[in-house]
């Protein structure tokens, strides 16, 4: 990979040496042929790097349009992490302004007005060379802010998230396998026996909130409506080493209304996606990464909760056991919503579908 970076890199420098020669032969030719070719050869190297900062700051400024529609994030945030300089671009920015007031002194004449006499022939090419030069040396680090995680083939780290969740729980906990390992069904029947309630739907509920933080007790996302009452069957699984590991899911009842609105309790087996969890907490600290898993937060759990169904239902072992409850922890108004309710609501409309 070094290598042909290396070789692009000399290929590009070619091409640089080879405009600066042709701007400096065109600008002996012209009206400003008395000026020297030391001096030339320092205006159209400003003229390179005015260019460089042109396309940098068009690429930061349309990447940033792009997140600040999709994202949610506030705007002066966007704008903080795509107009923040790495130390190449601080330098090309400090040295070109220094290169372009030198001269509007000593000639009293804008740069670019100078510049613009060798020709669209001279500077068109350097500023499409600029533009590509951006893209292949990530100077600006835009590249990254660009990227499509549908390009990666799921190396992303949602796509990844989804197939470890699944593969490293859901699989070992949702199905009836035919042997004395229950399934997710066994054990909320077997907990109705034993307990003398019923559960309006047969299904494991994932919470997948937009922020990826899920409280240890859901009760402190319902507004009080919801506790936890028992947890199912556990069982015992060896896995990696860890020999008989202990696996089990909770069962919480909703009070409709709130808990003095006198409604049956509705009863639900619930639990929030705990790689997310993990990931919320990553973007709490001062990793490298975490900056990155902060920007991109809204595509990560987007390809985590899109990646996860579609392994759920092209499993049939696992195909409709699990309901993934995908929300945005805050609503228009900036409060926090009452998980309750989105609970009630999805429950209510599996229930109709099957009427």
């Amino acid at each position: 990979m070094e290598n042909k970076k290396s070789i692009v890199y000399v290929g590009y420098s070619v091409v640089v040496v080879a405009l600066y020669a042709f701007a400096m032969y065109r600008a002996m030719k012209t009206q400003v042929g008395l000026v020297t070719t030391a001096f030339i050869t320092v205006i159209i190297t400003c003229v390179f790097l005015m260019g460089f900062l042109l396309c940098d700051g068009m690429l930061r400024l349309c990447q940033m349009l792009v997140m600040y529609a999709v994202s949610g994030e506030s705007f002066w945030y966007i704008l903080r992490n795509y107009f923040a300089l790495n130390i190449v671009s601080a330098t090309i920015l400090v040295v070109s302004m220094l290169m372009l007031s030198i001269y509007s002194i000593i000639e009293r004449r804008f740069l670019l007005d100078y510049a613009w006499d060798f020709g669209s022939s001279v500077c068109m090419p350097l500023i499409g060379l600029a533009f590509c030069l951006l893209r292949i040396s990530n100077l600006a680090e835009w590249e990254l802010k660009s990227l499509d995680l549908n390009v990666v083939k799921g190396l992303d780290y949602g796509t990844g998230m989804a197939y470890s969740f699944y593969y490293g729980y859901l699989r070992l906990i949702l199905p009836y396998t035919g042997t004395a390992t229950k399934g997710i069904i066994e054990k909320i029947e077997n907990f109705e026996d034993n307990h003398n309630v019923t559960f309006p739907v047969h299904k494991l509920f994932i919470l997948i909130p937009s922020s990826g933080y899920v409280p240890p007790d859901l009760k402190e996302v319902s507004y009080q409506w919801m506790e936890s009452v028992h947890k199912l069957e556990e069982e015992q699984r060896s896995r990696a080493g860890n020999i008989g590991r202990l696996y089990f899911n909770n069962a919480y009842k909703i009070y409709p209304d709130g808990r003095n609105s006198n409604n049956d309790p509705v009863y639900v087996v619930v639990e929030g996606a705990s790689p997310l969890l993990t990931y919320y907490e990553v973007q709490q600290h001062n990793h490298p990464e975490s900056i990155t898993y902060k920007q991109y937060k809204s595509d990560i759990i987007h390809k985590f909760h899109i990646k996860l169904g579609e392994i759920l239902q092209s499993n049939p072992e696992t195909r409709g056991l699990c309901e993934l409850i995908y929300y945005d922890d805050y609503d228009e108004n900036g409060d926090k919503v009452n998980v309750a309710k989105i609970l009630l609501e999805r429950i209510s409309k599996i229930r109709d579908s099957l009427k």
